[in-house]
């Protein structure tokens, strides 16, 4: 049963002993009471029930399931939740106090929005903060050139996510049960399922980034970002030959003047960074073009779960040397801990 302004939190759960208690009271001493939280430990084996059995809150849910991923521990517990709005916390991530409260207001003021955003704090293993993410404002996972040539100067929250993930975790994210009905919810992603969600729901709802640090992003050596290279890339290319269509003649090219069109195209142009990919998506883009003329109920899927032509695709990947990989943002943030003091501004 759907309880009306409710907001249901999702912390999917995976061997993150050491900060898991700190992620749930970080939910559990919000200034907005109203709340569920419900915790998908994904198959852990440190000491992470353990943790989580301590707490004793009657707004609390635990499950436990075999692993089986972030996308399909998030899915379930989606499944679960009964509350109008929804949002998921990493299980190494915080949130400040007033987080939900003010994201509720933001949704109150705007009953037209589907997703708010905000600002976040960088921090490291220990909980020393190392910066602020902006949104699309500073720390660009990678060079976009001339600012006033992009989608940066749009100020729009929607073109500026088909630059990059600027919401940077799955943990930023805060947006109504229609949302989530009208565009399902993670897909078989292991690094994008976040910025695949939020092109989707950006595609049919107005979104808005709130210009607070509400929310902590941990960095460590254990991140998901920093463990292969080639499927993360994959996965890059995928996500914007899978969901650059949705915008194509709503919020991009839906003009008929000939120089509003090549405004379009120009920003296009010069706001999407493949790092060397760019052949690879115009085959992943032709592929899932065959894909649909044969009728393939879900072309984009298949690219994923189709274990042979991933591989294929994921063959033509252009890797960048040791030097360039050590210094490059690899996927949401920059991947090197000790460079990000450099790249706050």
């Amino acid at each position: 049963m759907r309880k009306e302004n409710l907001i249901s939190v999702v912390i999917p759960s995976y061997n993150h002993e050491q900060y898991i208690a700190s992620t749930i009271s970080s939910v559990l001493n919000q200034t907005c009471e109203h709340l569920e939280l419900i915790v998908i430990d994904d198959g852990s084996h440190d000491q992470s029930l353990e943790v989580i059995g301590q707490f004793q809150d009657p707004r609390l849910q635990v499950c436990h399931q075999e692993n089986a991923g972030a996308h399909a521990a998030i899915n379930r517990g989606l499944e679960m939740a009964q509350g109008d709005f929804l949002t998921i916390l990493n299980s190494d991530d915080l949130y400040e106090p007033e987080r939900l409260e003010i994201c509720l207001k933001r949704f109150a003021e705007n009953p037209g929005l589907g997703l708010v955003s905000s600002w976040i704090n960088v921090i490291d293993s220990e909980g020393i903060q190392l910066g602020v993410k902006r949104g699309w404002q500073n720390m660009e996972p990678w060079d976009l050139g001339d600012r006033e040539c992009s989608f940066r100067k749009t100020g729009s929250f929607s073109l500026n996510l088909l630059s990059s993930n600027f919401v940077a975790t799955t943990s930023n994210m805060v947006w109504k049960r229609s949302a989530y009905e009208s565009v399902g919810g993670m897909r078989e992603l292991r690094f994008v399922h976040d910025w695949d969600f939020l092109l989707r729901v950006a595609a049919q709802f107005p979104c808005e980034q709130i210009e607070q640090p509400l929310m902590s992003y941990r960095i460590h050596e254990t991140n998901t970002i920093r463990s292969d290279y080639d499927w993360m890339m994959f996965e890059i290319c995928w996500v914007i030959a899978a969901n650059l269509h949705r915008f194509m003649g709503s919020q991009l090219l839906n003009k008929q003047d000939l120089s509003a069109v090549v405004s379009d195209l120009d920003m296009l142009y010069q706001s999407i960074n493949f790092q060397g990919n760019e052949k690879l998506v115009w085959l992943m883009q032709n592929y899932l073009t065959h894909l649909s003329l044969q009728g393939h109920p879900n072309p984009e899927e298949e690219l994923i779960h189709n274990r042979s032509i991933r591989e294929y695709f994921i063959s033509k990947i252009q890797k960048p040397s040791q030097r360039q990989l050590h210094t490059r943002f690899l996927s949401r943030f920059h991947s090197q801990l000790q460079r990000v003091r450099q790249w706050v501004c």
